[in-house]
Parts: C-alpha cells; structure tokens; sequence
C-alpha cells in the first residue's frame, strides 16, 4: 500500500470516528523518536551570559518511527534538562538538576494558582513522568518519507513548551523541527524586529542542518509558531518560497506587534498566499486580526478557542495534569486536545492531501463548547490601520468618514484599533475620531486615558478618565484606574 495512503487511511479512522474536536485524541500509527542535537552558527556571535561565543542552537526533532524499532523511553525530565542547556552546553550535571527542579517548580506553581491543578502534584512526579517519545529511533533518512513542519516557539522559549503537539504530530506521519527562540546577540528579545529576523535565521539554519548533515527528505513543509513564533513564521514564509502551509497559534502577528512587523523590510504581503489557518484565545474585542484581515491567500481560517487565554496555548498544564493518573481533565486541558485535533486536521489536508479531515470539522458560534470557527469582517480597519502605518492621515481621514456607520456600530471599531496602535499620536487621533460620532462614549475617555497613562502623560490622562466618571459615575473600573493616575501625579 502506498504510504500516503495508508497514512491518509489511519489518520481517517482515528479522527474521523470524534464527534469533534473536543474528544481526547489518542496518538497515531507510528512510534515517536526524539533527539537533540546542540550545534552552533559560527557566522554570528552570541553572549550566554559568561562569554561571547558562536551562536548556539538547542535543536529538538521529533520524527515517526516504525512501530517494530525498539528504543529507549523518556521522560518528562529529559526535555526540561536540555532547557537548562539552551545557550551554554557546558553546564555541569548539578547546574542542570538546579535549573530543572526550579523550572519546572515555577510553572507548576503558576498552574496550581491560575488553573487550579491538583495540590499533591510534586516536581519530582512530574518530572519522572513518561512522555511519548523515545530516544535511539532510526531518523526517517529512507522511506517512506514524510512532510516536514518547523515550529517556531515563543518570546525566550523552546520548543518543549508544545512538547505533546509535537509528540502528536509526529505519530501521525509528521517530522517536527524547532529551534530555541533568542535575540540577535543573546536571549534578550526586546528589539522585536531584530529578534524576529534572529529567529527566523536560526529556523532556516536548521533546516538546512537536516537536510545536508541529517540528510532528511520531506515530502512537504509547514510551520507553526506560538506568540512571538507567529511573527517569525510570517516572515519565514516570505523569505522561502518551499513552505506549503503555515498555522498561527494566538501569533503576535494578529494583535500589537502587527504594527512593527508591517513596517520590516521583509514583510511582503503579496507572497503571504498559502493556506494559513489562526487560532486565537478567548479574549473579546481584543484584535481586529491583522494579519489574517489582510492575508490575500484564498484559503485562510480563523478559529477561536472558548476556554484558553494566551497561556493556554503551551502542552504544560495538560502534561501536568497526565501525571495524575485517573485524574479529571479541565477544560483547559480539553480544549488543548481539542485544538490539536484541529492543527493535526489542517495539516494533513495541506501536507498529507487528505481534505475530509478538516473540511468536515468547521464550527459555526455556539456548536461546541471549546472550539469555534470565526465569522469576522475587519476589512476596512484593516485598511485603516495599514493606512495609518503608511502614515497617510489625509487617506485616513476620508477612510474614517466613509466607513464611520461600520466603525460605530455596534463594538467601536475605532477604539479597538486604537489599543492596538503603539504610536500614541495616531491612537489619540483615533480616540478623537471616534468622539466626533460618539462624544458621550464613557468607554473612549476610559481607553484615551490608558493610552495616556501608558505614556507618561498623567494628567492628560487625569483629565480624560475624569470624563469617562463624569457620563459613568459608578463605574468601578474608571474608579480603580482613576486612583492609580491620581497615585501617579
């Protein structure tokens, strides 16, 4: 049987028998083989905080393996292990251990206090827990071949962090490829666009590390990437013309820093034509989704997950609650399994030509608990916005004029695009826009005031939420961000 096909045949049986997404997912046909490889660019330099050394690059692969190979099981411990060793290789076993335990300390806290995980859970448990993936597996240098997909992680992060999507993936028939995110001379990323190009450089560095040392052929590419990922994904789709499919998940690109990664040299919209699927967490009136508004492909989708805010989006929380065996998953876990099933659906049908799975899994608002397919129309924000990028205020002036029915009605789309802006000028100018068909919005004088705050000027910012208190006297919000400014003066 052809491998496509069996593979196409398998992934059918197991998905195609869920009602929806929302089920738990089980892996596919195939073992998972995971290594690591620590290699360095010596064309840059990087400063690990000691020295100034080539660049260091912590790889993470994940590949299918046939189901007859005998490997050695992991566990959760030897991932969390290779964090410690990210950009200094030189570590000493007892430095490791330190950094691990800490680690993974902090994020079971976090999720202990914001999710609410099961108190009796400890580091130690956690950390001996097995994962998927076994080291030793033969690397898939033969056939059958399979696509590739590059993941792309978030702001200072690994790839672990999606350490079960990866493991996922690759049982079905996926070879997964990532590459720790850092800045252009270190792991500091406070310049976005350089970061982003740094990350962007490190994943094709790596590519081209598999295909001419591993000697790994694919059949086909995608990528991923989560918060900051998502800006470096968009570029690395514009600089490479062999990506066949690209999924954002909650990306950067879709909310703020959409205004610094439209103004970079490299951002071209007229080669973003590929597939591209979002999926964005649960926040309201929290973006006119930029990137995906303005995406020109003719196959694009967007997704909202109901119950996952940012955080939601990384495999630790559903790790975590694994570790207890019989244990009740939250939604949040679900709906982690959930949005895999998703991402695992999009792929096969742009990498793997098998359409029903995705196509026959489309929501529409309030058929699923976790999951939704969105209907949205920023069109014409969206064009406002890039006008105001271009710094055309003459154009945006007619532009506001023409659509001001559309950008009122009902959630003000102008206020929207104004926490969005980083330019202060421009998101005052577009609070003042709005105030000119909304002059009572207790809502823009509130939203004007942050901004104001936000830079600086305090009393400008006294005077506008004064008049948000003034038209909504009872308001506990103006209140609390009225005693913070007062605090400020």
């Amino acid at each position: 049987m052809n491998t496509r096909i069996f593979i196409s045949t398998i992934l059918l049986f197991v998905v195609a028998s869920l009602d929806s997404f929302a089920l738990p997912l089980e892996n596919g046909p195939f073992q998972v083989g995971f290594r690591s490889y620590m290699i360095h660019d010596s064309s840059r330099t990087y400063f690990n905080g000691k020295d100034s050394i080539p660049r260091p690059l912590l790889v993470h692969f994940w590949y299918p393996a046939p189901e007859k190979c005998k490997g050695q099981a992991l566990t959760f411990r030897h991932y969390i292990d290779l964090i410690a060793e990210r950009d200094d290789f030189s570590k000493s076993p007892a430095e490791i251990n330190k950094d691990t335990y800490y680690y993974i300390k902090g994020y079971s806290d976090y999720a202990k206090q914001n999710f609410g995980l099961d108190t009796s859970i400890g580091v130690q448990q956690i950390l001996d827990s097995p994962v998927s993936a076994k080291s030793g597996m033969p690397l898939p240098t033969t056939e059958p071949r399979f696509p590739l997909i590059i993941y792309a992680p978030s702001n200072g992060k690994v790839s672990v962090q999606n350490h079960s999507l990866c493991e996922y993936l690759a049982s079905h028939g996926f070879m997964i490829l990532s590459v720790a995110s850092a800045g252009p001379t270190s792991r500091n990323r406070e310049n976005m666009p350089k970061s982003t190009i740094a990350q962007v450089m490190d994943m094709e560095y790596i590519l081209n590390y598999v295909e001419d040392s591993l000697n790994i052929q694919y059949t086909g590419l995608g990528l991923f990437g989560f918060s900051s990922g998502g800006n470096a994904i968009t570029v690395f789709q514009m600089r490479n013309k062999q990506v066949d499919v690209v999924l954002s998940m909650d990306g950067s690109q879709e909310y703020s820093y959409y205004m610094q990664l439209y103004k970079m040299k490299e951002y071209d919209l007229e080669k973003a034509t590929v597939p591209y699927l979002s999926i964005v967490n649960n926040f309201n009136d929290y973006s006119i989704y930029p990137f995906y508004t303005s995406n020109t492909g003719t196959e694009k989708f967007i997704f909202r997950m109901n119950c996952l805010n940012h955080y939601g989006f990384i495999s630790y929380w559903h790790f975590f609650e694994s570790c207890l065996p019989g244990s009740e998953l939250s939604k949040i876990s679900i709906s982690y399994e959930s949005m895999n099933g998703l991402i695992l659906a999009f792929f096969s049908k742009y990498l793997n030509d098998e359409p029903s799975l995705f196509d026959n899994r489309h929501y529409a608002e309030g058929d699923n608990e976790y999951i939704i397919e969105m209907e949205i129309d920023f069109s014409n924000i969206t064009t406002l916005c890039n006008t105001l990028l271009d710094n055309n205020m003459d154009l945006a002036t007619k532009q506001v004029q023409a659509h001001k029915d559309e950008f009122i009605a009902g959630r003000n789309q102008l206020n929207l695009l104004a926490r969005m802006v980083i330019n202060k000028d421009q998101s005052i100018w577009l609070y003042q826009e709005s105030l000119k068909y909304e002059p009572d919005s207790w809502q823009t004088y509130y939203d004007m005031a942050i901004t104001y705050k936000n830079h600086g000027d305090i009393t400008l910012a006294k005077d506008a939420v004064m008049k948000a208190q003034e038209m909504n006297p009872e308001n506990d919000e103006i209140k609390n961000l009225l005693n913070k400014i007062t605090k400020e003066l």
